[in-house]
C-alpha cells in the first residue's frame, strides 16, 4: 500500500492534482482543504494517501497531513459514507469546525454540506463523538448578504468564475454559491487567488 507520494506537481485543480515521481505520474483526488495548502504547479510536494480499492477501479485520495488523511479514514468508516462525500465533508468545513460540531452534537454546520444532509449529519455526530480529540476554533461573524444576486453580478471575473465552478462541482447548487460569492466579493481583495475565495465562500455558505 502507498503511504504518501512525493514528487513535482504537474498539474492541480480544486478536486484533483497530477503528482509525478520516478517517471511516472499519479492522478490523485483531493479535498479543498488539501488544495489550499498547495504550492504551485512544478513544485515538489508530498501528499499522504489513501487506496481505495473496489472490482471496477483503483483510485488514490491525497491530503495534505496525516491528519486529513486520518479524518478521511474517520469518515469514510461510516456506513454510506463513501470516498466522495469523506471528501465533500473536507472541503465543506475546516477540521476544527468538524470536531467542534461532533463533539458538542450540533450537526446544523454539517446538514450544509452536499452530500451529507439531516439523517447523515446526525449519524457522523453519534458514530465520531469523543473520537476526533479537541479543538479549538472560534468562528468569525458573518457579513450582511446583498439581495438581488445573479451569476453574472458575481461570476464576471476569471476567478470568480473559477471559484464560482469549482463550488458547483463540489455539490453546493448555484443560489448558495452566488450569495456566498457576493458575501466574500465585499472582504476580499481584487488579487486575491481562486483558494481564498472558495475558503472564505465556504465559511459563510
Amino acid at each position: 500500500m502507498i503511504d504518501y507520494i512525493r514528487g513535482v506537481l504537474t498539474d492541480k485543480e480544486v478536486t484533483r492534482v497530477s503528482v509525478e515521481t520516478s517517471g511516472v505520474g499519479f492522478d490523485i483526488n483531493i479535498p479543498l482543504s488539501t488544495y489550499e495548502k498547495l504550492g504551485e504547479t512544478g513544485a515538489e510536494t508530498v501528499l499522504y494517501i489513501h487506496n481505495h480499492i473496489r472490482e471496477d477501479a483503483h483510485k488514490l485520495y491525497g491530503f495534505f497531513s496525516r491528519q486529513e488523511r486520518e479524518m478521511f479514514r474517520h469518515l469514510i468508516s461510516i456506513s454510506k459514507i463513501g470516498p466522495k462525500a469523506g471528501l465533500s465533508v473536507l472541503s465543506g468545513i475546516t477540521i476544527d469546525d468538524l470536531i467542534r460540531s461532533i463533539n458538542t452534537s450540533d450537526p446544523s454546520r454539517l446538514e450544509k454540506i452536499p452530500g451529507v444532509g439531516v439523517k447523515t449529519a446526525q449519524r457522523l455526530v453519534l458514530e465520531l463523538k469523543g473520537k476526533l480529540g479537541r479543538n479549538s476554533f472560534t468562528p468569525k461573524p458573518a457579513k450582511a448578504i446583498k439581495n438581488g444576486d445573479t451569476v453574472s453580478d458575481f461570476c464576471s471575473s476569471s476567478v470568480r468564475d473559477e471559484a464560482f465552478a469549482a463550488m458547483v462541482s463540489l455539490g453546493y447548487n448555484e443560489k448558495q454559491v452566488i450569495r456566498a460569492l457576493s458575501r466574500v466579493d465585499q472582504i476580499l481583495e481584487k488579487d486575491a487567488q481562486v483558494e481564498d475565495w472558495i475558503k472564505n465562500a465556504l465559511q459563510v455558505i
